[in-house]
C-alpha cells in the first residue's frame, strides 16, 4: 500500500481502525485514527510531527495524539462505523 492509497482509505472511512506492524517491537497493533483535522477538538491539539514522503500524519483518538504512520507497515484499514454497525 502506498501513502495515497492509505490516505484515500482513511478519508473514505472517516474514522478507521488501522492495524499495523510496529517497526520497533514487530508486534501487530492498532489505532483508531482519522486524517480529518477539522474538528475543534483536534485543532486545539499541539502537533510537532511533520508528514514526509514515507509517512502519513493522522490523529489517533485512542492515543489522543498525532501519529505518523508508514503505509508499508499497515495491514488493514477498517471503517469504525462498520465495527460499530453504524450506517
Amino acid at each position: 500500500m502506498d501513502k495515497e492509497e492509505l490516505r484515500k482509505l482513511v478519508e473514505d472511512a472517516g474514522d478507521a481502525v488501522i492495524t499495523y506492524k510496529s517497526p520497533n517491537s514487530k508486534k501487530v497493533k492498532y489505532n483508531v485514527c482519522t486524517v480529518d483535522f477539522s474538528t475543534p477538538y483536534i485543532r486545539q491539539k499541539s502537533n510537532r510531527a511533520k508528514e514526509d514522503d514515507e509517512s502519513l500524519l493522522m490523529f489517533c483518538w485512542d492515543c489522543d495524539a498525532f501519529r505518523l504512520m508508514k503505509p508499508e507497515n499497515v495491514k488493514s484499514v477498517v471503517p469504525l462505523a462498520s465495527i460499530l454497525r453504524n450506517e
